[in-house]
């Protein structure tokens, strides 16, 4: 298991390793700019490019045939699928980082840029949990239909991961009164549903792969 979580998070360092170059520069221009559209996609460029880098060495195993091979070694299918969840869990890690010094610069320099301070709190509920719902959808998806076609299933699941958050944010406006105690509720509503589908994903993806044969 720590072998294959190693080779993940390599597998993936060279495309964050970019992606991270991107979003230094944006994230200085951000931080020093007044605006919340900036803060905004700021953080979700940050959560979801991350989670989306991690996610994409699926198919860049497909390619190299390591997908095959990791099978002869002394390890369960189990542990192939724990450690790509493991994987995705550790690089939104890193986006929720960027994000979070980001906005803090940006709070010391020019103040909240948003109506009150627990927007903010909405904010990252979302990005995160539109990580979790891509990977929630992408891991089953890719693994029932076919790794060569993860590109695809990568903006399947994207798409997936909107619709999903806008249902439950609706639901949420349309149940819940406005103000502090329904920006929270929605906050710990969209984690934990995210949350929910992605720890459900492991079991069924796991299914999957073991009895997909190579």
């Amino acid at each position: 298991m720590k072998g294959l979580l190693k080779n993940n998070i390599c597998a993936t360092r060279s495309a964050a390793t970019v992606f991270s170059v991107f979003l230094i520069p944006f994230g200085i221009f951000a931080a020093a700019v007044i605006s919340q559209s900036l803060q905004i996609g700021y953080v979700m460029t940050a959560t979801i490019g991350f989670s989306f880098n991690a996610a994409s060495i699926v198919k860049n195993e497909s390619a190299s045939k390591w997908n095959r091979l990791k099978l002869t070694l002394p390890v369960r299918r189990a542990d192939v699928i724990r450690s790509l969840f493991v994987n995705q869990l550790i690089w939104l890690s890193a986006g929720i980082l960027f994000s979070g010094a980001e906005l803090g610069v940006s709070w010391l320099l020019h103040g909240c840029m948003f109506d009150q301070p627990l927007d903010i709190l909405s904010l990252f509920a979302l990005g995160i949990s539109m990580s979790l719902f891509m990977g929630a959808v992408f891991f089953p998806l890719c693994y029932a239909g076919g790794e060569e076609r993860s590109e695809a299933f990568l903006i399947i699941s994207v798409l997936c991961a909107f619709v999903l958050d806008f249902t439950i944010i609706s639901m949420a406006n349309d149940l819940l009164e406005p103000g502090t105690r329904a920006i929270v509720a929605g906050a710990v509503l969209l984690i934990a549903c995210s949350l929910l589908a992605f720890a459900l994903s492991y079991p069924l993806t796991v299914w999957i792969y073991q009895r997909k044969d190579y």
